[in-house]
C-alpha cells in the first residue's frame, strides 16, 4: 500500500511557546481525496492547517508528505517539496493582471514550462482566460479565489491546501467556489480543505474530521456527517436525545 499524500501524528502546535492551540490531532489524506476539516468557531482548524504548512511553530508530532517528513521546513519550501497552501486572505496580487499573478507563481518552474502550465490553468479557470489582462484587484471574490486556487496549481502540487474558501462571500460566489473545487478534485489533485460552510464543504469532501479544542473528535465519510448526531453535538453543543422508554421522544 502506498504512503497517503498527507499523515498528521499527534500534531501540537501554537504561536506561544506552551500555549498550544492544536493539541494532538491527526488526519490523513489519501491520493485524489477532498478531506475537510470541520469545527466550531475556536476550534483550531486554521492553525492546524498553518500548522501543516509550515506558518505556524510545531512543538510535538509530525507531518509527513507522501512519505517525507516535513515538520520542521520553514513555509517558503512547503512549495517545493509538493504542498501548495492558499490563505484565506491576501492569496493575490491585486495590482497584477491574472496572467502577470499566473507567472510569478510559476517561478520555480522551468522557464519554457510556464506558458504550457498558464494554458492548462486557463482550460480549468476559463473565467480567468477571458480576463487574463485584467487586474487581479478587480475581480469577483469567487474569481479571486479561481486565481488563487490556479496559482497555487501552477506548479502540480502533490496536496493543495485550503484555508476557508468561502469566507466573506456571498451565497452566488459560495457556490462558484465549490462548482470549482468539484472540478479540480476531479482534475486528480489531492485536497486538504478547513471550512466553516458544513453543509457546502461535506457535499463535496470524499471524507471529513471534526476538531474541537485542538484535536481531532470525530471523523467519516463526508455525505454521512451531515445527518451525524455526533457531529452535531460536537459542533453545535446539540446532545442527540434518546428515545424515552415505551417509544416516546
Amino acid at each position: 500500500m502506498s504512503a497517503p499524500v498527507l499523515k498528521v501524528d499527534k500534531l501540537v502546535a501554537g504561536y506561544e511557546p506552551g500555549v498550544p492551540i492544536v493539541r494532538g490531532a491527526s488526519i490523513r489524506v489519501d491520493q485524489g481525496e477532498i478531506v475537510v476539516v470541520l469545527g466550531p468557531n475556536g476550534a483550531g482548524k486554521s492553525s492546524f492547517i498553518k500548522a501543516i504548512a509550515g506558518l505556524v511553530p510545531v512543538s510535538s508530532g509530525s507531518v509527513q508528505l507522501a512519505g517525507e517528513d516535513i515538520t520542521a521546513l520553514p513555509a517558503h519550501m512547503m512549495v517545493r517539496r509538493g504542498l501548495a497552501f492558499v490563505p484565506q486572505t491576501e492569496n493575490i496580487f491585486p495590482l497584477m493582471s491574472i496572467e502577470d499573478n499566473l507567472k510569478v507563481a510559476g517561478g520555480i518552474l522551468k522557464p519554457r514550462e510556464v506558458p504550457q502550465r498558464i494554458a492548462e490553468m486557463y482550460a480549468i479557470f476559463p473565467d480567468l482566460a477571458e480576463r487574463r489582462r485584467v487586474a487581479a484587484g478587480n475581480l469577483s471574490g469567487g474569481q479571486r479565489q479561481m486565481l488563487a486556487v490556479a496559482r497555487a496549481l501552477i506548479v502540480r502540487p502533490k496536496l493543495l491546501v485550503l484555508d476557508e474558501p468561502s469566507a466573506g462571500l456571498s451565497p452566488k460566489f459560495v457556490s462558484m467556489v465549490f462548482e470549482m473545487l468539484t472540478r479540480v478534485g476531479k482534475t486528480g489533485v489531492t485536497i486538504l480543505l478547513v471550512e466553516q460552510n458544513a453543509k457546502a464543504a461535506l457535499a463535496i469532501g470524499d471524507r471529513a474530521y471534526v476538531l474541537v479544542e485542538g484535536q481531532d473528535r470525530h471523523e467519516g465519510i463526508a455525505s454521512e456527517l451531515w445527518n451525524d448526531p455526533v457531529v452535531a453535538e460536537l459542533y453545535l453543543g446539540q446532545r442527540h436525545k434518546a428515545p424515552a422508554e415505551g417509544g416516546h421522544p
